[in-house]
């Protein structure tokens, strides 16, 4: 098993529930399985975040600065004109 490969006995209930799901979704029955396993048995615990758990809560966001999207409109679509103008 040293390169991922498994056997698995299932019912025939579950490979036609398998099957017919794969089906609808474009999907091989074995890709689907995979899929299926690796969501149930993912634990957080077992990573390390970068970015901090993506279980905890947002921390709130800053307002301090931010400006409305009609005062902000303008100048990004003279930026854009410019980018473009630019290229081409």
């Amino acid at each position: 098993m040293a390169d991922g490969a498994l056997n698995l006995t299932l019912s025939d209930y579950t490979v036609a529930k398998l099957t017919k799901k794969a089906e609808a979704l474009g999907v091989t029955p074995e890709a689907l399985a995979a899929m299926l396993l690796d969501q149930h048995l993912f634990d957080y615990d077992d990573f390390t975040w970068t970015n901090g758990d993506p279980r905890d809560p947002m921390q709130a966001v800053s307002e301090e600065g931010a400006r409305d999207w009609s005062e902000v409109r303008p100048e990004m679509e003279a930026y854009l004109k410019a980018q473009l103008k630019a290229r081409g």
